[in-house]
């Protein structure tokens, strides 16, 4: 029960923290050009769902004692993965086939730090839970 409560949690919280700040960021951009919006949303869709679900990987094994020492390896691995994953998936827009200015192409890494940031707290406490 403990565990559905958790990934609720995890859910809600990804939620809403990935709502406001993407429709923060979509306003404070101001922009007009309605296929960049397409674009971001894709990439806080992306880093929401993939943080999220590298959180519930980390809840559920963190149960198991022969994993657990492990398991900040794996995060940094996992983060690897992830940057190597959104460079692929959005390379064209990121690395130049597209013409998008440079200030665009940072704007799609922020969706990257706010994902991580939550995901660093999460893990931090999932580690410090089963270390007491």
């Amino acid at each position: 029960m403990a565990l559905l409560k958790t990934v609720l949690l995890y859910i809600v919280v990804f939620t809403f923290v990935g709502a406001t700040s993407y429709f923060l960021h979509n306003w404070a951009l101001n922009d007009t050009q309605m296929g960049f919006h397409a674009l971001l949303r894709k990439a806080y869709l992306f880093h929401g769902l993939f943080s999220l679900s590298v959180l519930i990987a980390f809840r559920l094994t963190a149960g198991f004692d022969s994993i657990f020492p492990q398991l900040g390896f794996i995060y940094i691995g996992s983060v690897v993965l992830k940057i190597t994953v959104f460079t692929a998936m959005f390379y064209p827009q990121l690395m130049g086939d597209q013409a998008i200015s440079r200030f665009y192409r940072a704007s799609l890494l922020v969706p990257m730090a706010i994902f991580l940031i939550l995901e660093v707290l999460f893990v931090i406490k999932i580690l410090q839970r089963k270390e007491s």
